[in-house]
């Protein structure tokens, strides 16, 4: 039995004790090219004929990039600085002492901006390669605060300006932007920094963005990092945000892959529903999604739910999928196809025995970020009492632990603490950091060398 044919004839009874093996050799796609490893499976490679409904998908793109000495491409960076007047003191202090970590981990062949902003946007440190640290160091730490309103839209359209004078073909152009605050000057629409936010992603670039303390808009910045391809992260404390930078750049200098469009294609009598958590468009009979860039030992997880009209008995390609990349170790734009079939029976007792472990996890996943979503709305409104809202999260908790997901577990076990000592903003802060994470679908491979996170303790670098 050929699956990639569009209907094949009825197959004979699948024996009981090689179900498994029978599913993993005929149903489940996997491929590799440049290192990305493809898998494509559908909830239940079993369906029931003449029936129409509706059955999950799920895409996963793998890097297996092996470290190598040095690094392929130079990375292209833009700090965006929060320098209004409720930076003063502490955050500031801590801003300036992340970025001088961030110089030391950038070599000759990188190229930094430094613009900070309140009421204005103005270039500390224009586009220019790092061939003198100290000086860089220098423009660095004076900055000061100045005080005044808080215009994100314009470091944003700054940022992308500069990011543009060094950005090419196999650069890492990226933003960080850190605020502990609200655009109170300039654009404050949604909608002008989601089109904002495309466009850098267009261009080549992402934002990740930093929201220090409890006054910044965690539903802009994270549409910000959402929308472009970045990271979204919470810091409660303003010592946290050298920790943040280290682990931010950690990632730029370990990408693999960059450029990612993922395409899903329907074939007959199916359509697609919805995909969920991630930038998408439809297109000519086609729905494109904007993927973040791949690190090494990094998956990407895209799930989606689909709806098939009634089939005959047989097998079927029920979805075409195309992953289109810039491999960044060889400079090559290449892609990689897919497919996922199913096999339409007229036994329901097979069709239970049918569930693909790793899509069951991915839904678990999606759960929890649904449930995350309404229980942070209960944070806020104090519709949730505390021990409620602690209740869920435990309950969460456990769920993320069963699908694989521990770092995400930890986030709502310190959520859980921040709860108990009555500190419900920053708990509901925390939790929509976790909720972009689970949205983004993104992961650590479980292959991946073992990374100690703690911060260090020691004193500045300067």
């Amino acid at each position: 039995m050929n699956p990639l044919d569009e209907i094949a004839a009825p197959s004979p009874k699948v024996p009981d004790d090689l179900y498994d093996e029978y599913l993993r050799r005929e149903y489940q796609f996997s491929r590799e090219v440049h290192a990305l490893d493809m898998n494509v499976a559908l909830f239940n490679s079993f369906i029931l004929h003449q029936s129409a409904g509706e059955t999950f998908l799920l895409v996963e793109l793998l890097s297996k990039e092996k470290p190598k000495a040095g690094r392929e491409s130079p990375l292209n960076l833009c700090l965006l600085l929060d320098r209004s007047h409720s930076m003063f003191g502490g955050p500031f202090t801590e801003v300036l002492k992340a970025g001088r970590v961030v110089i030391d981990q950038l070599t000759g062949r990188d190229s930094l901006t430094v613009i900070a902003f309140d009421h204005e946007a103005s270039v500390i440190l224009s586009s220019r390669r790092v061939l003198n640290k100290d000086e860089a160091k220098r423009r660095l730490s004076s900055v000061e605060v100045a005080g005044g309103s808080t215009d994100i839209y314009a470091a944003l359209k700054m940022g992308l300006k500069e990011l543009r004078e060094f950005s090419g073909d196999n650069t890492i152009d990226k933003m960080v932007l850190l605020t502990d605050g609200r655009p109170t000057h300039g654009e404050s629409e949604d909608v002008k920094f989601f089109n904002l936010s495309e466009t850098i992603r267009d261009k080549g670039g992402s934002v990740s963005a930093v929201g220090i303390g409890l006054d910044y808009n965690e539903d802009l910045l994270s549409s910000i990092a959402r929308l472009s391809g970045g990271g979204f992260y919470h810091s409660a404390r303003p010592r946290e945000i050298k920790k943040i930078f280290k682990k931010e750049i950690a990632h730029f200098l370990n990408v693999s892959h960059r450029a990612l469009e993922l395409q899903v294609i329907p074939r007959k009598l199916v359509k697609i529903k919805e995909i969920f958590g991630l930038p998408h468009k439809y297109e000519n009979g086609k729905h494109v999604i904007q993927l973040p860039d791949l690190e090494k030992y990094t998956e990407q997880t895209v799930l989606c739910t689909i709806q098939y009209e009634p089939h005959p008995s047989g097998v079927f390609r029920l979805i075409d999928v195309k992953a289109r990349y810039h491999h960044v170790g060889t400079g090559v734009e290449g892609e990689v196809s897919g497919w996922a079939a199913g096999r339409f029976v007229d036994d329901p007792t097979i069709i239970k025995r049918g569930k693909n472990p790793r899509v069951d996890k991915a839904l678990l996943r999606r759960n929890v970020k649904s449930d995350l979503i309404s229980t942070i709305r209960g944070i806020r409104t104090r519709v949730l009492s505390k021990e409620s809202a602690q209740e869920q999260l435990r309950d969460y908790q456990r769920t993320l632990i069963l699908s694989g997901d521990t770092r995400e577990a930890r986030e709502l076990g310190e959520a859980i603490q921040q709860l108990a000592r009555g500190e419900e903003e920053d708990a509901s802060k925390k939790l929509a950091q976790s909720t972009f994470t689970l949205e983004r679908g993104k992961r650590t491979s479980e292959d991946a060398p073992v990374v100690d996170e703690d911060d260090d303790e020691g004193g500045d670098e300067s």
